[in-house]
């Protein structure tokens, strides 16, 4: 993750000049995915969205510095793209004021104050979100293969959990975008047997 555009200070159109280091990429990854989840969580939306949504944020800024975007905004467009990718939309004044209130921790009158600013931002970057993710919006998950491999290996229920507990924690770093999902599942099943004691 060292030629990442934050990183290197250029995007793959322009050269921004402004550089971070790894592990500020790192954390600013982090906090964007924790935004991610907890807007989700607002509008007790399925987790798939929140994966659909981290997937989108990791793959934008492989492409786009984190110093051009601001994260939170980038995740609220996530979130608002991957509604609709896993059919379970929430109209664009609900993730508005979800982004909103989660933005400002929960104070219901600024959140009010900002929905309509995030609706503006939300639409605009909804664009260019698909851009920078080639329009490819087809995202395949570790969680269909935990849940073949797990029976099949006989597996106990909590031994799943655990590992479905393993992804949904690897989604606030790039790991989804360096691995096939079923290598990670099958990484994941493995953590949850060791963690177990099996």
């Amino acid at each position: 993750m060292r030629n990442t555009p934050s990183v290197t200070g250029s995007d793959y159109s322009v050269s921004s000049g402004k550089t971070m280091l790894p592990a500020e990429e790192s954390n600013q990854r982090l906090r964007g995915c924790t935004f991610v989840h907890n807007v989700v969580k607002k509008l007790d939306m399925h987790q798939y969205v929140a994966s659909t949504a981290c997937v989108f944020f990791h793959r934008f800024y492989m492409r786009q510095s984190l110093s051009r975007y601001h994260p939170y905004e980038v995740a609220g467009a996530c979130v608002l793209l991957a509604s609709k990718v896993e059919e379970n939309k929430r109209g664009l004044k609900d993730i508005a004021m979800a982004c909103s209130y989660v933005a400002v921790k929960g104070q219901a009158k600024v959140a009010a104050d900002d929905r309509e600013k995030w609706e503006r931002l939300l639409k605009r970057l909804e664009i260019v979100v698909l851009e920078n993710c080639c329009f490819d919006m087809d995202i395949l998950h570790p969680y269909g293969f935990i849940d073949t491999l797990a029976p099949e290996f006989g597996l106990p229920v909590y031994i799943a959990k655990a590992a479905t507990g393993f992804i949904n924690d690897t989604l606030r770093t790039p790991l989804c975008l360096l691995y096939r999902p079923e290598v990670a599942a099958v990484a994941a099943l493995y953590f949850a047997l060791e963690l177990h004691g099996h």
